[in-house]
């Protein structure tokens, strides 16, 4: 499953139901995906200083990255123009979609992209 930064930051921010499910697949040996987006889009918050930054990046390392690269791009492309997603949404959608995964949201928006899988927590 892929973990869209919502997710990501609401773990950060200790939100308890989010910090047991993740803990719990992670428990449970499952393979845990960001896309480097994700990755971005979280050391880019601007309310973050340089103390955290080292906790953050050590948080990601749970997870797997996949690179967004020209398939992606492709990818990102057709699913912005099909449901006027932003640029980072696209993207973070088109890492589930090429690789065939799940995507971990609190967005709703990502409820109409019909060539995903949507898990909401």
């Amino acid at each position: 499953m892929v973990f869209d930064t919502n997710i990501l930051i609401a773990y950060l921010n200790n939100e308890p139901r989010v910090v047991k499910m993740l803990s719990d697949w992670k428990s449970s040996g499952r393979v845990l995906f960001i896309s480097s987006i994700s990755r971005a889009e979280i050391l880019a918050l601007p309310e973050i200083g340089p103390n955290e930054i080292n906790k953050i990046r050590a948080f990601l390392n749970n997870f797997l990255s996949i690179p967004f690269d020209d398939s992606g791009a492709e990818a990102a492309a057709f699913l912005k123009r099909s449901y006027q997603l932003g640029l980072p949404d696209a993207a973070i959608a088109a890492t589930a979609f090429t690789r065939n995964l799940p995507l971990v949201t609190r967005d709703r928006r990502f409820r109409k992209i019909r060539e995903i899988t949507v898990i909401e927590i």
